[in-house]
């Protein structure tokens, strides 16, 4: 995978367990946060086209949807959370099915854990990652909607980022994504 083309993008099928997966054994990356962080702008930046359905209404993603990334890798858009503590305590539905997922998945290379600046790295994406840790799988907080938020947030979140000890980014509507698209990049080579 020498240069990766994120404009050559396809949507392939939503599904809602890992059984259901394509066919074809390409690596991914998933994108997981609460509902309203900016998952589906965000893949649409990353591609440079409208793929992903973004909705003023929150919780519209209600399956796992696999795009193929220039017939390379799978980019997955995962369901949106609820707004309480990873695994048991998290909203039922999205709990079961992603712990699956997450657990069993060898094509998975890190998930991307997408955090509104604003509000601050919550209690949600602090377990999750937690969790990703502790079963071996890469993670990479995405910090989103960073045009939006003020300096001061911006600082306490990369402090609070700093403290999990993972890779992270602060993303901004409308401005070029290719640190992004190095980050996937190198998840899918297995690079940090």
């Amino acid at each position: 995978m020498a240069q990766v083309n994120f404009r050559n993008a396809t949507f392939i099928t939503s599904c809602l367990t890992l059984a259901d997966r394509p066919k074809e054994n390409y690596p991914e990356v998933i994108f997981v946060g609460p509902s309203n962080v900016g998952k589906s702008t965000l893949i649409n930046s990353l591609t440079g086209q409208k793929i992903a359905f973004s909705s003023k209404k929150a919780g519209k993603t209600q399956l796992l949807n696999y795009f193929l990334i220039d017939k390379s890798f799978y980019l997955v858009d995962a369901p949106g959370y609820g707004f309480t503590a990873y695994g048991s305590k998290l909203d039922k539905p999205f709990a079961e099915m992603m712990e699956p997922y997450f657990a069993n998945n060898g094509f998975l290379k890190a998930v991307f854990v997408l955090s509104d600046v604003r509000r601050g790295v919550r209690e949600e994406e602090k377990s999750m990652i937690a969790y990703l840790k502790e079963i071996g799988v890469p993670a990479i907080l995405i910090l989103t909607k960073g045009d939006a938020a003020r300096q001061s947030e911006i600082a306490l979140a990369k402090k609070n980022a700093d403290a999990l000890g993972v890779p992270y980014l602060i993303s901004k509507k409308n401005e070029n994504p290719e640190a992004l698209r190095r980050a996937v990049v190198n998840a899918i080579r297995g690079k940090e």
